[in-house]
């Protein structure tokens, strides 16, 4: 009994050895399976790695050529060229109106035969299309009144600066007939000054007579920022926070020029003294240039008041200050 008992439970162990192994056997089998399939897996992953690096490299190289060639264009777009500059007579008419004699009063002493009237305007041409917008806007500007230059809407073309020209003629026409001045006449001469850096210089020369003892004149400085495309106006040359420097330089300078005796008064009052808006660059500084009248009596025409670099450097707008780059402060021993 015991035998039988001892040979049934020896024949069990070997039966569950036998289904273990089977187990074991199959579990191996299926690991070795997922490890083929996770290795096939793995190269697949990889060799897309790899080719999504090359890719990546490529784009960079890619990104890298096109960052060279978006500053290249960029720098090709930003130089400005040299100017090719033409005056070109815009507007150019002369006549003389002839008066009849007053026959209630032929006798007339104070009797005048002709008033000569005439009106010129010349404008700057470049190979510059929205430099010449600009040019031609500043002429139209002085063609006609504030309160119209406001109101214009859009871009001044020849033919509205033509027909407000035309305009002001037939108003001299007019005018001649009926108040028979000496004379009426007005013209605006356009000159190319130069250029330096980002900065093109023009100016325009107004003269006008009415009648009277004389005529009245007085010049126009049109500076341009070639990379802004518009005009310096005074506020964007020194911002106003620093103006009030800026004029007592400017005094400064007027009454150093002027050489008065002790106790002697200027000509102009202090306290209406202004910045002329009217200004041109030199090699060593800005002037500033003010009307007949206004700092001096008509004989000595238009007053210049020079500032040099040195003095006003640190009141300009960053855009318009000089640098090392343009040898400013490099000899310590200039001034």
């Amino acid at each position: 009994m015991k035998k039988s008992v001892i040979a049934l439970l020896v024949s069990s162990i070997f039966i569950l050895s036998a289904c273990d192994d089977k187990q074991m056997t199959q579990k191996v089998t299926e690991a070795e399976k997922q490890i083929v399939q996770l290795n096939s897996e793995l190269q697949k992953a990889q060799s897309e790695l790899s080719t999504k690096t090359a890719e990546l490299d490529k784009l960079k190289e890619q990104a890298v050529t096109l960052s060279e060639d978006l500053a290249n264009a960029k720098q090709k777009t930003s130089a400005f060229p040299a100017l090719q500059v033409e005056i070109l007579k815009l507007f150019d008419k002369s006549e003389s109106i002839k008066h009849p004699k007053d026959p209630k009063n032929p006798d007339d002493e104070y009797y005048r035969e002709e008033t000569n009237i005439s009106l010129f305007a010349s404008i700057p041409k470049t190979q510059i299309e929205w430099l010449n917008d600009l040019l031609l806007n500043e002429v139209y500007r002085s063609s006609i009144s504030e309160e119209e230059y406001k109101a214009h809407k859009g871009k001044v073309t020849v033919e509205q600066l033509k027909e407000s020209l035309d305009k002001e003629y037939n108003g001299f026409i007019n005018d001649a007939k009926e108040e028979k001045p000496i004379g009426l006449s007005r013209s605006v001469d356009s000159y190319y000054l130069g250029q330096r850096n980002n900065i093109v210089f023009f100016s325009q020369s107004h003269n006008s007579y009415y009648g009277g003892a004389h005529g009245m004149y007085y010049t126009r400085y049109l500076n341009f920022d070639v990379n802004k495309k518009e005009l310096i106006t005074l506020n964007s040359l020194v911002p106003p926070k620093n103006q009030a420097k800026l004029r007592e330089l400017l005094w400064e300078s007027y009454i150093n020029d002027r050489q008065l005796q002790e106790g002697e008064a200027p000509y102009a009052e202090k306290s209406d003294f202004r910045i002329s808006e009217e200004f041109f660059f030199s090699p060593y500084g800005i002037t500033f240039v003010y009307p007949p009248y206004e700092l001096g009596p008509f004989a000595e025409g238009e007053i210049e008041v020079p500032l040099y670099f040195h003095q006003l450097n640190e009141l300009l707008n960053s855009d318009y200050r000089l640098t090392e780059k343009d040898g400013f402060g490099l000899n310590q021993n200039e001034y």
